[in-house]
């Protein structure tokens, strides 16, 4: 019979690394809160100019999206450490997150990037503060 290892090593990361890990995954589920702020203040406004359905695709776009950032924080970082179970699940949040964010823009006739140029700059900024540790 063969001798099988029980045991795998494990590297702690420093306290650098582990803080920069901490960083890399509040920059992570800041860009989803960014999308869903943004999703659910176009619904809102949409509601006071008397779009039917705005409050309601703002509500459930919020509503998605923050329970994809919520779960997201939950996770471990960085990502290779997650489950197979706990990507399924957040890839079927993610795809969730992003049809109610589209029923948004159906409902205002109108598609938007806020969210986009909001990630692009709080990601930039990430990686900008790792570069001066």
């Amino acid at each position: 019979m063969k001798n099988i290892p029980t045991t795998t090593e494990t590297t702690v990361p420093t306290e650098k690394q582990a803080a920069i890990f901490e960083l890399q995954h509040a920059g992570e589920f800041t860009d989803i809160e960014n999308s869903a702020i943004v999703y659910v203040l176009r619904g809102w406004f949409g509601g006071l100019a008397g779009i039917p359905g705005a409050i309601q695709a703002g509500d459930d776009a919020w509503a998605f999206t923050t329970l994809f950032e919520h779960f997201t924080s939950l996770m471990p970082y960085p990502p290779n450490l997650r489950t197979p179970t706990q990507v399924k699940i957040l890839a079927a949040l993610k795809i969730k997150a992003q049809a109610s964010q589209d029923a948004v823009d159906a409902v205002l006739g109108a598609k938007n990037n806020e969210d986009e140029r909001m990630i692009t700059e709080t990601d930039a900024f990430v990686a900008d503060l790792i570069k001066t540790l």
